[in-house]
């Protein structure tokens, strides 16, 4: 099942004062077509992208502490296909496309892994 067209957002707290050089960081992230944001007037700093542009990021970035942040997200990581699948296993193909905003072959190939076949 592929899961990468969802965005994840990594929280990076105190990222100003833990990050030596910061606009490396945000050319870097934007080399991989990831954004990376201020929470408001925050030192907290949050970093969005689709999974495979995160990995191929923490990577290339060379920060230990963003690529574990990075990590941990990845592995609580959901799709929303794997949601709707989790809360309700019975669902519909046709249910599931509308739930989870997925295409048709998207959703067969969900149930299937879902299914283990």
């Amino acid at each position: 099942m592929e899961t990468s067209r969802f965005l994840i957002t990594v929280r990076l707290n105190s990222f100003v004062h833990r990050v030596e050089d910061k606009t490396r960081v945000m050319d870097c992230a934007r080399a991989h077509q990831c954004q990376l944001k201020r929470i408001r007037r925050s030192r907290n700093w949050t970093l969005s992208g689709e999974k495979d542009q995160l990995v191929a990021f923490a990577i290339s970035a060379g920060v230990g502490w963003i690529s574990i942040a990075i990590d941990k997200a990845l592995a609580d990581y959901k799709s929303p296909i794997q949601r709707v699948l989790e809360r309700n296993p019975e669902v519909t193909i046709a249910e599931l496309i509308h739930e989870s905003g997925c295409s048709l072959v998207e959703a067969r190939a969900a149930i299937d892994e879902y299914e283990g076949l």
